[in-house]
């Protein structure tokens, strides 16, 4: 049975331009695998704490005792578990909303989702053969056709660093701009040519 983990972040529930793009890709996504599981991650819901001084420390640490890791394990658990990863979010102020930053923070670990070896000062992602498609809205329109803050690319790297190098990127601009209803018409068609190319 295929497993999706849809990650939403925006703190508006109700008329989301990520999330219900998101809504559109979780729904093609149940009509490719009939057979399947959701688990939804919505961290305007969950109380998503930032990362700390002793959460961090006990990253590098191969002690049994949890040390402040429950939330960390239970998030890694949901990635391993997934074969499909969607992450949609909003742009706030150039950046993603800071409970996606803090949740990235708690999933990027060493040992979990990636591993290092000292002596070349390599590290390699440790959560490969799965899927990603990340969904970004923005107010801003593109920049000779590019992303005004790299929020897309951000989220690309974050995905690529703990091994899950396939990634499809999906893009609205100019939600607060005339024609809004228009540009996000063209992402979901943009979506649905990726699941048709499948």
């Amino acid at each position: 049975m295929k497993t999706l983990l849809r990650i939403d972040s925006s703190f508006n529930v109700e008329d989301s331009f990520s999330r219900n793009a998101a809504d559109h890709y979780e729904t093609l996504w149940r009509e490719l695998h009939p057979a399947s599981k959701v688990v939804y991650r919505d961290l305007e819901k969950f109380e998503m704490p930032h990362l700390t001084q002793s959460v961090f420390s006990a990253f590098n640490t191969t002690e049994v005792s949890d040390n402040g890791l429950h939330i960390s394990n239970m998030l890694i658990d949901e990635l391993e578990s997934a074969d499909t990863v969607l992450i949609s979010s909003p742009v706030y102020n150039y950046a993603t909303p800071s409970t996606l930053k803090a949740y990235i923070d708690h999933v990027v670990r060493i040992n979990r989702t990636f591993g290092y070896d000292p002596e070349n000062y390599t590290r390699k992602g440790l959560l490969s053969g799965k899927k990603a498609a990340v969904i970004v809205s923005r107010g801003g329109m593109p920049i000779n056709g590019e992303s005004p803050d790299g929020v897309e690319r951000y989220l690309q790297g974050i995905l690529n660093f703990i091994g899950i190098v396939e990634v499809d990127t999906f893009s609205i601009y100019g939600t607060t701009h005339e024609g809004s209803a228009n540009r996000f018409r063209s992402t979901k068609e943009q979506i649905t040519q990726c699941f048709n190319q499948n």
